[in-house]
């Protein structure tokens, strides 16, 4: 199986091998920074730069893809593109020129597809669980009690592509940006954490996933070079997510690129993933959690070897 993720920030390709519930085995990854939703929070629409640098790294990606004879292809596309008014658009140009229909899911599907994959291979966790997924246009909430499906799903349009664009605007962010960015998070979230507060225990395993939440503990790991095998199934406690934005706060652009562990392209929006994610532990009392190398992309990986299946 073939499968591209089209965020709101990244695109993210995976060739893999599954069975049941697991990937079994993978056979090339790749993911690049597109910014696809840059100017969507402000115009509405998907804008035709980040869509061409989108498309030629799609071209690219079903060139490595096709080369393996998958079974199945699939691009699934998220946040930036259910927000735009030009979705039609944007679907039928990425069919005309890669021949593959994109996919645009639902912050539902979204959510509950992302529980999957980032639970595919944590066996020794303790459930019940909830699984935070911070990406560039929304970010996902998502409890269960087994690894295989979550009993409440919740996506919120929030995401550090969206927050950086419409309250850190200023290198560095000023205090009164960081105030308004904090309310609108807590406001943003309010809802979804009232209907989720009732089941997060302090037994629940919190699991965190998606750029952000990876980036983070390499940036406390100093890690270099990024090594997933270093991140996944590693923890990342609250008190180092508050050290790591403190010091975010004070920082440059060009200083935050000096920092091991962010990535070119990143340094703009990490502010706004610590950002989130320190209110989303801070509203859940959680001490820390454990970070997840998987999400969606492989989600749809699994879901698809299913549909094979069935």
């Amino acid at each position: 199986m073939c499968v591209i993720d089209v965020g709101t920030n990244s695109v993210r390709m995976m060739i893999a091998r599954a069975s049941g519930q697991r990937i079994t085995e993978i056979l090339f990854t790749e993911g690049r920074i597109t910014r696809l939703g840059e100017g969507v929070r402000r115009t509405g629409r998907i804008q035709a730069g980040p869509l061409e640098r989108t498309i030629r790294v799609l071209c690219d990606f079903l060139e490595r893809g096709r080369s393996y004879s998958p079974e199945r292809i699939r691009i699934v596309g998220t946040s930036a593109i259910r927000q735009s008014s030009n979705q039609e658009e944007v679907v039928r140009e990425v069919l005309e020129r890669t021949g593959v229909r994109l996919e645009v899911i639902d912050g539902e599907t979204e959510a509950r597809l992302t529980y999957l994959g980032a639970l595919q291979d944590m066996e020794g966790l303790t459930p019940p669980y909830l699984v935070l997924d911070i990406g560039g246009g929304s970010t996902e909430l998502i409890f269960g009690e087994s690894r295989q499906e979550p009993l409440k799903a919740f996506s919120v349009e929030v995401g550090v592509v969206t927050l950086t664009e419409g309250f850190l605007k200023e290198d560095p962010p000023l205090a009164s940006e960081i105030k308004e960015a904090e309310a609108f998070v807590t406001e943003s979230l309010r809802p979804v954490i009232a209907q989720l507060l009732p089941y997060v225990t302090s037994s629940i395993t919190t699991v965190g996933t998606a750029g952000s939440v990876t980036t983070l503990l390499a940036m406390a790991l100093g890690m270099k070079v990024y090594n997933p095998s270093l991140i996944h199934r590693k923890g990342l406690s609250k008190g180092m997510v508050q050290q790591l934005f403190d010091e975010l706060a004070r920082k440059t652009l060009g200083e935050r690129l000096r920092i091991p562990g962010v990535e070119k392209g990143r340094e703009d929006i990490i502010f706004a993933g610590a950002l989130i994610l320190l209110s989303v532990m801070q509203s859940f009392s959680q001490a820390g959690l454990v970070v997840s190398d998987a999400g969606l992309r492989e989600g749809v990986l699994l879901q698809t070897a299913g549909d094979a299946l069935s």
